[in-house]
């Protein structure tokens, strides 16, 4: 009898009160949907990437300094102007090439995470640490080189074709060791055959009237 007249009294709230009702429904679907919905997370593959332990990359060079318009040399970056990305700290040597960087990563970032380009081109492949001054810029990417005492891969990587001979398989190396797919290269298209200057048209001569009639 109890139970009974308990679930008559829960009804008669539940018609009298649709508002409360509804009210509860509404915020236990938003406590649903916050918790089925987290927040995407900044892709990290820094493990597979040639870095130290406090996750610098390229030995502390500015990764922007290697391309021609930004110098075009090996350069060290400065411990006070650095970025995190994807997991990896890079350095700069000014204030202007880390922002280059933050607005385009992956154009600057050394192909196969660092790693050197000969020796994942190389069989199977293989993650070799390099040598941040020994490196090379094809189709608009940096690519970075052993050079110790045993070899200088730089020289075997150009002497073997460079990247349009050896980028496929490094690639597919790459894309196994790490899971992570290579990026392509920027290959610059051919600069536009300029126009076939206009032959000027011969200036007729003017006729000398009087030329070939006697004189009166």
């Amino acid at each position: 009898m109890r139970t009974t007249l308990a679930a008559a009294l829960l009804v008669i709230v539940s018609i009298t009160s649709p508002q409360a009702s509804f009210g509860q429904g509404a915020a236990a679907t938003e406590r649903s949907s916050a918790v089925a919905s987290p927040l995407q997370k900044e892709r990290d593959n820094s493990g597979e990437y040639s870095v130290s332990k406090k996750g610098l990359a390229l030995d502390g060079f500015d990764p922007v300094a290697y391309f021609k318009e930004f110098g075009g040399k090996a350069k060290k970056g400065d411990k006070k102007i650095t970025t995190k990305h994807e997991g990896v700290v890079y350095r700069f040597s000014s204030e202007a090439n880390r922002k280059a960087f933050l607005a385009e990563p992956s154009r600057f970032q050394p192909m196969y995470g660092g790693w050197c380009a000969w020796a994942m081109a190389d069989g199977k492949g293989s993650k070799t640490e390099p040598d941040a001054e020994s490196f090379t810029i094809e189709d608009g990417r940096l690519y970075v080189f052993y050079d110790g005492f045993f070899a200088d891969t730089r020289k075997s990587w150009k002497k073997k074709g460079g990247a349009p001979k050896l980028k496929s398989t490094a690639d597919n190396n790459w894309t196994r060791i790490s899971g992570e797919a290579a990026r392509a290269g920027d290959t610059p298209k051919p600069a536009p055959k300029p126009a076939p200057k206009p032959v000027p048209k011969p200036v007729p001569k003017p006729v000398d009237k009087g030329k070939g009639k006697g004189k009166n």
